[in-house]
């Protein structure tokens, strides 16, 4: 029985020793903030980049696959960063009405072969 006590209490101790952190909201909404802008910001310049750097073919595809990644990167951020941030706010009980059940559709890397194409 002693063994049983032991244990038990073991387990009530590390069970209650867990590590947890913890941000006040107004901290987590600045970092919120914070990554939104450094999201949206890179893809503005990288879409920069692009339309200098960047060629298609004539079937509207990329001819590297770095810019193609690079579009695709670009489309995700345009099209659901404000989703998600969104999302991480209502999750976070920042905000009381939640998000679109589903989140924007992204747009075709194809989408800004518009201009540069060979």
């Amino acid at each position: 029985m002693k063994r049983f006590l032991s244990l038990a209490a073991l387990c009530l101790l590390a069970a209650g020793c867990s590590r947890h952190i913890v941000r006040d909201a107004q901290t987590y909404q600045v970092e919120l903030n914070q990554y939104h802008t450094w999201a949206t910001g890179q893809a503005e310049l990288l879409k920069g980049f692009m339309a200098e750097q960047c060629a298609c073919d004539e079937a509207g595809v990329f001819t590297t696959e770095e810019c193609g990644l690079a579009a695709d990167y670009v489309l995700t951020i345009e099209a659901r960063a404000t989703w998600h941030k969104a999302m991480a706010e209502f999750n976070a009980g920042l905000i009381e009405e939640r998000p679109d059940e589903t989140p924007p559709v992204i747009p075709e890397s194809s989408t800004l072969c518009t201009a540069g194409v060979e």
